[in-house]
């Protein structure tokens, strides 16, 4: 008798067994059942359950993994591939929109760094060329000279008196 009140009390926040709102809609079209918060419902068996993304996924309460969870449109096994491609190509689009955006936007600015030392080296490379070319043209002159084959002034091609002079070397003689 004793036994008897004691599995008859409550205690004071102790709840009610719980009802599984989920399996109540089984049988039912799949509109009815996912409009209950957290239900998903299996195509095969026409069963409504409470959705559980391990159970559901991993360890496949649903044959086929065709359950429906807030929509009857596509099946679970259509969403764990499509979500996640979908997510990744929306983050590779916001990846380049942020590099087209900031990344090539500096480098429109002005002229770079690299773009000035390829100039700089050029400018270098041109005066060390003309001073060469003046070096060279001195060597010839003094060729010229020393032959006899100078020229009136630097543009004209012709020696001063247009015949070739014998060069007289004062040392020598």
């Amino acid at each position: 008798m004793f036994d008897t009140a004691l599995s008859s009390t409550r205690f004071i926040g102790e709840s009610e067994p719980k009802v599984d709102k989920c399996n109540e809609q089984s049988n039912k079209t799949c509109d009815v059942c996912i409009k209950m918060d957290g239900c998903s419902f299996c195509e095969k068996t026409k069963e409504c359950m409470t959705f559980d993304t391990v159970k559901s996924i991993i360890h496949k309460t649903c044959e086929d993994q065709d359950w429906k969870y807030k929509q009857c449109i596509l099946s679970g096994k259509v969403l764990i591939i499509a979500l996640p491609v979908a997510g990744f190509v929306v983050l590779v689009a916001l990846g380049c929109c942020i590099y087209c955006c900031c990344c090539r936007k500096k480098k429109k600015r002005g002229p770079g760094k690299e773009e000035a030392k390829w100039r700089r080296q050029r400018e270098e490379i041109e005066i060390k060329h003309s001073e060469r070319r003046e070096e060279r043209q001195k060597k010839h002159d003094e060729i010229r000279k020393k032959y006899g084959l100078y020229r009136k002034d630097a543009d004209s091609e012709e020696p001063e008196d247009g015949r070739y002079h014998r060069f007289e070397n004062a040392a020598v003689a």
